[in-house]
């Protein structure tokens, strides 16, 4: 039955349709009829996309016609949680949560309406938690509790002058009355001294002293050259440059804690007992002299955002999140939708902050993110690191190593017991000048500011973000780290929790015998239950209470993060998000056990039934590792991506025909819903097909391999909203902390002391990059094209190799360039080896690739193209310049094309069996002549020999894409590799 005119919906509202009846095309439609296409729809997939639908093009915004101002506009995915599936669902009222609204500037006219009207945002984020911190405090009773609750209160109350701060007078001058001038280093004595110390970045501090003695024996009496600084005097100016001076705090020799905030006055470290101080300097002054056994250091963010603004470059870099949010805000006016997600800038949380007013034009957006290293693989080296990523800069400049800050560093030897005593500094340091302000004077604009500094995201992989939010993680009863509230299951006596959707069949045991729970309808990310749970927890009278609490609630200690302004940051839980690079790792992982069949496999279960471990035989699981190493030269020099290439890429192809096909379809549906969420660009269809797909996948997997039985209890549906609400997945995952960690370990050169090292190696990079934004011509110039390349413009060049000699065509080369050029002579051509893509790809040839043996290649020489409005894939022999007559103007010019051999389309029915995963083309006989502007990216197309839905078994090759590229341009160029090492007389 569909909603009568009684129903709590009002009437008057319209849903965007996708059914199949209007071709799956977005289209407005009343409620009832979007009710009725829903019960129509034929399959499952479908239902799924006509809710997805609904959901992702109505959701950015309503006018005052879709709903009276006296109700509360419901929450972009609240109608995923609590939409109507069935006739008795209809009846209930669609969320509350508060979300963007649109509003005209005058009452809308019934028919007057039109595309270019022009709509007055008013966007109302999700309200944080009401959380009374003084309240809560007071009515803790547990010591550890009381201990957060100070140092919560601590935040709260931050000032730059409070002992933790430890910033004596002239570093709180400098921070609260900045220079209101460039930095200009007239000496070139020092001039020289810094640059000489930024060439030698990756070099020793031997190779600096022998520059440098050198300089002084061989320019002696040389204008300047008494003026060219020591190693040590040269860091010791560019601290002074940029006043960005490191902060010591004492901690356990052990690692336990840090001797900061109601542990301050310790002498003894509450957990291990171990001294607070270096007992030989101790003992030898006669109990006199106390030197902490161990410091760590914490590097204020402070300086480091104020000379992001002190050259002219660097202070318009910052503009660019403010110019982006105003174009967005005039796109929502102006056609009431954002129809490509590329940035946070486009998430509904930040959209919200900034409507709310709480960011305004000149204010500083940041995320963090913190991780676990080990430094070195064969000796004990834990090191805990957390960095500053500024949000105000562009895709192209915000995740490079020179805008990236190292906020502090964590030494071991062991993993710390209480890290809210560590991070409580930096953290103090950030609340404080959210407290006061941050002075900033902008040197492109000659003004001096306050500027507000927002936290709007903490990142972290699953086992590290439990410090930010302070819940049980992953494996608790309540573990989702986007608190849910959508509770696990656990086996009979077991002890971890696993979050099982559907209600075991045979028997389950107290606490996780709830109802199943429909994968279409898991509620939003941010339980409204968060402030109440967490007064629940604080409140514990006892040990025992608070254990038990800690599983009801999913809650274990208050989090730190409540102590900052919360005008100023989202707060617990909403700053939460997802990680889809570990989600990656663990789901591989999860799933090659299931394939290889070592799993754990309970005394009840029997291995002998798990019909898709089609990997547990040796034979078979060495036949597949063959497969993907002889892949292996077919594939770019991805390098990093590789596990994720397997998994992502080779696995669903190299195990069709191999897995089971419901299994197989199943995988290919997880595989194809990653591939669109990893996307930089991801746009509303986007978010539409990989919400159906990942709520099918979801369902099946339950459904194929628990199959609801207890002893099988071992899930990605928050990333599509959280997609909507902050942006890609791909803008705040931890590959930026990973590459960061990579390359400060790659500074380090005494393996004896690494702690030390790593934290002198992170305090130069947070001086070196501010002094680089103050100044930045000391940095390296952008990599101009090596020697011979040709620049064509619009990002691609042409590189050598290239003949030395012009040649002619012939056969069906020279076939292909005549039938290109139409009736102009054919021309001597020069072949080149290689083009450079916008994208940073650098596509090869065959010309020089089959040179060297298959086994030494990584052959790039595959590509996508668009041919005549179609995406095609081809095999490029070589790159050539033609030069034509222009008839009309009697000059000369050159075209740029590629001599290519195509690739036939898609088998049809294996892409539409795989969920588009599995792209199985023929290589033609065909040669053509393309623009080399019309390839768009490098691909791999590896051979493999399937059995077709039709029954067809030929030799074919399935085409894979790099996963992230976007991000990859992201963080740094990619490498020029040279693409062979002979010298030939008849190449240059």
């Amino acid at each position: 039955m569909l909603p009568s005119s009684s129903s709590q919906l009002d009437d008057t509202r319209q849903y965007t349709c996708v059914c199949q009846k209007n071709f799956g095309k977005p289209h407005v439609v009343s409620t009832a009829t979007w009710y009725r296409h829903l019960q129509q729809a034929e399959t499952d997939d479908e239902k799924e996309r006509i809710r997805a639908g609904r959901i992702i093009h109505d959701s950015s915004v309503t006018t005052r016609t879709s709903q009276p101002p006296s109700v509360r506009r419901a929450d972009l995915l609240r109608a995923l949680a609590r939409r109507a599936q069935d006739d008795d669902s209809s009846k209930k009222k669609v969320g509350c949560r508060k979300r963007a609204k649109v509003f005209k500037s005058e009452p809308p006219d019934s028919e007057a309406q039109g595309l270019n009207s022009d709509y007055e945002i008013e966007f109302e984020r999700r309200q944080p938690p009401n959380i009374n911190i003084e309240a809560l405090a007071e009515i803790a009773i547990l010591p550890k509790i009381k201990e957060t609750f100070a140092c919560i209160l601590a935040l709260k109350n931050a000032s730059l002058e409070d002992p933790v701060a430890r910033m004596d007078d002239e570093a709180l001058e400098r921070l609260r009355n900045p220079s209101h001038a460039p930095l200009e280093i007239d000496n070139l004595g020092i001039h020289h001294s810094i640059s000489m110390y930024l060439a030698l970045e990756h070099a020793s501090q031997d190779a600096y002293n022998r520059i440098h003695r050198s300089t002084m024996r061989n320019f002696a009496g040389a204008a300047a050259v008494a003026d060219v600084q020591s190693f040590y005097n040269v860091e010791k100016l560019i601290s002074t440059y940029t006043g960005v001076e490191p902060i010591e705090h004492d901690m356990c020799s052990e690692s336990c804690i840090a001797f900061t905030g109601p542990y301050s006055t310790l002498d003894q470290c509450p957990m291990c007992g171990t001294s607070h101080w270096n007992q030989a300097r101790l003992q030898a002054s006669h109990g006199h002299t106390r030197v902490a056994a161990q410091k760590f250091v914490t590097i204020p963010l402070g300086p480091q955002l104020q000379a992001m603004y002190r050259h002219p470059d660097s202070a318009c870099d910052m503009r660019y999140l403010h110019e982006q949010t105003q174009k967005i805000l005039a796109q929502l006016r102006e056609t009431q939708t954002i129809p490509v997600i590329d940035d946070i800038a486009m998430g509904q949380d930040y959209l919200g902050v900034v409507l709310d007013g709480h960011i305004k034009p000149n204010d500083i957006v940041l995320m963090v993110s913190l991780d676990g290293a080990q430094l070195y693989e064969s000796k004990q080296s834990d090191c805990w690191v957390y960095i500053w990523i500024i949000l105000n800069l562009s895709l192209d400049k915000r995740y490079r190593k020179i805008q990236v800050r190292p906020g502090g560093f964590i030494p071991g030897p062991n993993k710390p017991k209480n890290i809210d005593s560590f991070l409580f500094v930096g953290m103090h340091h950030l609340a404080a000048i959210q407290n006061e302000g941050l002075t900033i004077w902008d040197a492109s604009r000659d003004i001096t500011f306050i500027s507000d500094i927002h936290l709007l995201f903490t990142t972290a992989d699953g086992p590290g973000l439990v410090y930010w939010d302070g819940m049980v993680g992953h494996s608790g009863r309540n573990g989702c780290r986007m608190y849910c509230g959508v509770l696990g299951r656990r086996k009979t006596r077991g002890m971890r929790y696993y979050p099982a959707l559907l209600k075991p069949l045979d028997r389950c045991t107290h606490g996780s015998d709830h109802a199943s729970i429909d994968v279409t309808q898991i509620p939003l990310g941010g339980s409204d239950d968060y402030a109440a749970n967490l007064r629940r927890l604080v409140a514990a009278p006892n040990q025992r209470q608070l254990d038990l609490r800690k599983t009801e609630t999913g809650l274990t200690k208050p989090p730190l993060i409540l102590g900052l302004n919360p005008s100023r940051c989202l707060g617990v839980p909403f700053c939460m998000t997802t990680d889809v690079m570990h989600l990656v790792g663990n789901i591989s992982d999860l799933l090659l056990a299931l394939w290889r069949g070592t799993l754990d496999c309970g005394v009840t279960d029997d291995l002998e039934t798990w019909d898709w471990a089609i990997l547990q035989d040796d034979e078979t699981w060495v036949a597949h590792g063959k497969a993907v190493e002889m892949a292996g030269p077919y594939l770019p020099g991805y390098k990093t991506w590789e596990f994720q290439l397997y998994t992502f890429g080779l696995a669903p192809a190299l195990l069709y025909g191999t897995l089971p096909d419901k299994y197989w379809v199943n995988y290919c549906q997880l595989v194809h819903a990653f591939r669109l969420m990893c996307q930089h660009r991801i746009t509303a269809e986007d978010l539409q097909t990989a919400h159906a797909l990942f709520c099918t996948w979801e369902r099946d997997f339950e459904t194929y391999y628990y199959q609801r039985r207890e002893d099988r209890i071992h899930f990605i549906n928050h990333i599509i909203s959280e997609t909507i609400r902050k942006g890609p997945p791909i803008c705040y995952t931890q590959w930026t902390m990973e590459r960061t960690i990579g390359n400060l370990g790659q500074e380090l050169r005494q393996p004896s002391r690494p702690y030390a090292n790593i934290l002198r190696e992170g305090v130069c990079r947070c001086q070196v990059n501010s002094l680089l934004s103050m100044m930045p011509e000391l940095d390296e110039p952008p990599v101009g094209l090596p020697e011979g390349a040709i620049d064509l413009g619009e990002g691609f060049a042409l590189l050598r190799k290239r003949d030395k000699n012009s040649q002619n065509a012939a056969g069906a080369h020279a076939h292909a360039i005549t039938t290109f050029l139409g009736d102009r002579p054919l021309p001597h051509i020069k072949r080149w080896a290689r083009l450079r893509l916008p994208n940073g790809q650098i596509a090869r040839s065959a010309w020089r690739e089959t040179l060297r043996p298959i086994e030494q290649t990584r052959m790039s020489r595959n590509v996508k193209l668009k041919l005549s409005g179609q995406v095609r894939f081809a095999e490029v022999l070589y790159f050539t310049r033609l030069t034509v007559e222009d008839q009309d103007q009697n000059d000369w010019h050159f075209i740029n094309v590629a001599v290519v051999q195509l690739y036939s389309p898609p088998d049809h029915a294996l892409l539409e069996r795989s969920f588009q995963t599995v792209v199985s083309c023929a290589q033609l006989d065909e040669i053509m002549v393309v623009d080399v502007k019309s390839i768009l990216s490098v691909i791999a197309l590896v051979p493999h020999t399937p059995t077709l839905p039709d029954g067809t078994t030929e030799d074919r090759f399935f085409m894979l894409e790099k996963p992230g590229l976007d991000i990859s341009k992201l963080t740094i160029p990619l490498e020029e590799e040279d693409d062979d090492l002979e010298v030939e007389a008849d190449v240059e």
